[in-house]
């Protein structure tokens, strides 16, 4: 499985007018991308920004939905007058099975950067002591950890059922996330807490991944 991820700003007075045009238009329209898996709109309404991430079942889909996705893309950040900041892909390296939860309301999305000659050491750290540890916060839904193999860098989203639950989790998960960096020898980059504005579940048939 890979990501596509996109980086937008738009003015927070936006919000609602984001939503609508990601329900009516944008949404629907991903799902017809190739290979197209389903997706997460996230936001922090108080800045603006926010963070896309798409799932596509194999690298020649990912590959062949780079120009459909960007004219999407375009269309709807400036139907808001917003901008895009950045888009990166990576191979999903790291689950807890279902990519797109229906009852997550909140995510939290953690920057990395680590060494390459040192991949697979960071993927053994998440799977075996990052994963069974923060599967036990309060009102966990799910997460997916996103890497490139060439450059190291990596981003680990986690999901929760609520406002509530995310806060509650801040300092424990500080401190599995220094734990981690250590062992993996990685560093830890932006940590960022959003909004699930919107969603496309995987579509029928299609599995988990």
């Amino acid at each position: 499985m890979y990501a596509r991820r996109t980086r937008t700003k738009a003015s927070p007075d936006q919000v609602d007018a984001v939503r609508q045009a990601i329900e009516s238009r944008t949404a629907p329209l991903a799902s017809g991308l190739p290979g197209y898996r389903g997706g997460y709109w996230l936001i922090d309404r108080e800045t603006g920004e926010g963070d896309t991430f798409g799932f596509y079942d194999s690298q020649e889909n990912l590959d062949a939905s780079r120009a459909g996705a960007a004219e999407l893309r375009d269309s709807a950040v400036q139907s808001v007058g917003g901008q895009v900041l950045g888009v990166d892909e990576f191979e999903v390296t790291a689950d807890t099975g279902q990519k797109v939860h229906r009852t997550a309301t909140h995510a939290r999305v953690t920057e990395l950067e680590g060494d390459p000659a040192r991949w697979d050491d960071a993927l053994r750290v998440v799977r075996d002591a990052v994963i069974p540890a923060v599967q036990n916060f309060a009102g966990f839904v799910g997460g997916f950890w996103l890497g490139q193999r060439e450059t190291g860098r990596g981003v680990a989203v986690t999901l929760f059922d609520s406002a509530g639950s995310i806060a509650a989790s801040r300092d424990t998960a500080g401190a599995i996330r220094s734990r981690a960096a250590a062992e993996a020898g990685s560093t830890i980059g932006s940590i960022r807490e959003y909004e699930i504005l919107a969603r496309v579940e995987a579509p029928a048939g299609a599995g988990a991944g």
